[in-house]
């Protein structure tokens, strides 16, 4: 007899983002491509691990959702997950 697998909740993580032009808090579940205020394009977190793996994949491909990301993947002082 198979026990069915137990299903895993998924967590909605939020990621909070600081400018680091204009100070602007953006607050997203998923990571924010600009400053929703004054512009300022942003690199996605783990830019050259991702740039470096795959030369295919489209630059809005790069940024990750909450989920996917852990505490060590975060710049300190730039990235908060809530």
């Amino acid at each position: 007899m198979s026990h069915p697998e137990p299903k895993r909740l998924k967590q909605d993580k939020l990621i909070m983002r600081v400018c680091h032009k204009c100070g602007h808090l953006h607050e997203s579940h998923q990571e924010p491509e600009k400053c929703s205020k004054c512009g300022k394009a942003f690199l996605p977190l783990n830019y050259f691990d991702k740039v470096h793996a795959s030369k295919t994949e489209k630059f809005q491909g790069l940024f990750a959702e909450g989920d996917d990301l852990n505490e060590e993947d975060l710049i300190k002082g730039l990235y908060v997950l809530w």
